[in-house]
């Protein structure tokens, strides 16, 4: 008995599916390269520097601790203020001296805005020995 030689069968690659994958992934690098690009610019407005008055103010060293707890309660050194009323008074303690020492305090359920307003309050008055701190307990501001 004589056996029939098979021809064995000859490996073909298919270039289809192939083309479809790397078309797939051409498209998923293009679609998430788009996402990279780089902020260049943040929007903010810096504080108008007013002209130095005649008198130097005299040099006093202060210490202040700032409390926010949010943006409508804030407290300098126990004395509770409004977002207004600390500007025009950090202004009052620039005038008496640049040496200040000034601590922002926050807790952890305090807005970055309420913080932010109290630096910028500081800004304002050319007070720029700034330091911050989260609060490690809960502190309640004192009522009125």
């Amino acid at each position: 008995m004589k056996f029939q030689r098979r021809t064995p069968k000859r490996g073909r690659v298919e270039i289809i599916p192939m083309i479809d994958t790397i078309l797939i992934l051409l498209i998923f690098y293009m679609s998430f390269s788009t996402f990279s690009a780089k902020e260049k610019r943040i929007d903010s407005r810096l504080p108008l520097i007013a002209k130095a008055s005649a008198t130097a103010p005299t040099k006093v060293a202060l210490d202040l601790a700032i409390h926010v707890f949010n943006k409508d309660r804030i407290t300098v050194n126990g004395a509770e203020y409004e977002p207004t009323g600390l500007r025009d008074a950090m202004l009052q303690l620039a005038s008496i001296g640049q040496e200040a020492t000034i601590v922002i305090e926050g807790d952890a359920d305090t807005s970055y805005q309420a913080v932010i307003s109290a630096l910028d309050a500081c800004a304002q008055a050319h007070l720029t020995n700034v330091a911050f701190r989260p609060l490690t307990e809960k502190v309640t501001p004192a009522t009125k």
